[in-house]
């Protein structure tokens, strides 16, 4: 379908919410459809651009200022979202928006750290869990308060042994038992 044919079905009304969603979402929509949609009203249709793999830098850049905090969420976890982008999320007010740049595998190591001290303790799970964090980061994530946090920390198979033998000896349990199913731990 060319744009100018969506286009007319647009504006005809003959296309449903869920097909603008699946087209919003589906890997093989031209980006000129793509950028239409991501102007749509309905911030579940812009998601679901923000959420597609194919949307340009550009539409996720115009994404990531959008009203709606899920829009930016999906920005932030987009694998396409530029470094720009990611820094200016990082300082997003919402805290999920913050979570979904944690948990990029892209997010550089200065706004990981920045993260890693972040007021919500799923963020610093998000953080914990990336598989990009450095060892230091792990580390003083493994001394933080947050049982869950130390949990995602035991879990993380770039965990070093050291900070597992530590965790080996968490006083909860459940941090204790991440260490024991850590595929890198080995007794």
């Amino acid at each position: 379908m060319t744009l100018k044919e969506f286009e007319i079905q647009l504006v005809l009304g003959l296309i449903s919410l869920e097909k603008k969603c699946r087209v919003a979402y589906n890997s093989n929509t031209p980006i000129e459809i793509l950028d239409r949609l991501s102007k749509d009203k309905n911030w579940i249709v812009r998601h679901d651009v923000a959420r597609n793999l194919n949307t340009s830098v550009e539409i996720l850049d115009r994404l990531s200022r959008d009203k709606d905090s899920n829009v930016r969420c999906s920005v932030a976890r987009n694998s396409n979202t530029s470094v720009e982008i990611l820094d200016r999320l990082s300082r997003d007010k919402n805290e999920d928006v913050r979570r979904g740049v944690a948990y990029n595998s892209n997010t550089p190591i200065e706004i990981l750290d920045r993260l890693s001290k972040d007021k919500d303790w799923y963020v610093r799970d998000n953080v914990a869990n990336n598989s990009n964090t450095p060892i230091e980061i792990l580390d003083k994530l493994s001394k933080g308060k947050s049982k869950y946090v130390r949990c995602r920390v035991a879990y993380n198979p770039n965990t070093p042994i050291e900070i597992l033998n530590r965790l080996s000896k968490d006083k909860s349990n459940s941090v204790r038992c991440s260490v024991a199913k850590n595929p890198s731990y080995k007794r």
